[in-house]
C-alpha cells in the first residue's frame, strides 16, 4: 500500500513489561492506536480502542501493560 504523504505507520506487539521506544522528530508529529489490550504511552495508561495524539515530544517509550498490539503514526 503506498501512503501518498510524508508519514510512516509502525505496529507493535507487546509482552506485559515490555518496551519500545521511538524518536520524533521535531516538528513532526504522532497518533498511537491501541488495537489490544492495555499499554502505556510515555507513563499514560491506555486500553484497547484508546488512541493519543502527540505532539512536541522528542522520545515516545511504550510499554505493555497486559500482552497488547498498537499501530502508531509518525506524521509531518
Amino acid at each position: 500500500m503506498t501512503i501518498n504523504q510524508d508519514a510512516a505507520v509502525y505496529a507493535t506487539v507487546l509482552a506485559p513489561e515490555q518496551r519500545v521506544t521511538h524518536a520524533l522528530a521535531r516538528p513532526r508529529r504522532g497518533w498511537l492506536q491501541v488495537a489490544r489490550g492495555t499499554l502505556t504511552l510515555n507513563g499514560q495508561a491506555l486500553a484497547h480502542g484508546d488512541g493519543a495524539a502527540i505532539e512536541g515530544a522528542h522520545a515516545l517509550e511504550i510499554q505493555g501493560i497486559e500482552s497488547a498490539e498498537a499501530l502508531f503514526f509518525d506524521l509531518p
